[in-house]
């Protein structure tokens, strides 16, 4: 068995090939296939930390919408109560101004028919003057003296 020359000569250039795939080739390919994966592994943790900060989000999100409901609900209670209070304080209000109002309705039918009664007396006094002092001036029997009384009183009462 001999080993050729060309053999040996394939050989060298084959190894000589491979050296210099490996350098320009394989080195460039492999680091570009390692920058490649490394980008991806980043782009997948970037990912993966956009979905936590979303979810963190979404949470935080939802804890200022509870809060606001909480604080909306206790806004409308407040104003419900407030109304509520404002509606008795009405009410109680109209209550004591009807009060008022009727307080001095009494006052004034009390204040007028007192002056009813007062005129009343008097004008039953001056009937009751002239009465006395037609019966005076004349001397008369019972039937004459009963029509003259009835007379008085019709044309008292008639005059005022």
């Amino acid at each position: 068995m001999s080993i050729d020359l060309t053999f040996i000569a394939q050989i060298i250039v084959f190894i000589l090939m491979v050296t210099v795939l490996w350098k320009l080739l394989y080195g460039p390919l492999n680091d570009a296939m390692e920058a490649r994966t490394a980008k991806i592994v980043a782009g997948l943790a970037a990912a993966e930390a956009g979905v936590e900060a979303k979810e963190k989000a979404a949470a935080e999100i939802e804890a200022q919408l509870e809060e606001a409901r909480a604080k909306a609900h206790e806004i409308v209670t407040s104003a419900e109560q407030r109304a509520a209070e404002i509606n008795e304080e009405a009410i109680n209000k109209a209550r004591g101004e009807a009060e008022q109002i009727l307080d001095s309705a009494r006052e004034e039918i009390g204040a007028e028919a007192q002056r009813a009664r007062q005129s009343l007396r008097q004008e039953v006094a001056d009937i009751a003057m002239l009465a006395a002092e037609r019966v005076i001036d004349a001397e008369l029997d019972a039937k004459r003296h009963s029509k003259l009384i009835e007379g008085i009183v019709k044309q008292g009462f008639d005059a005022a």
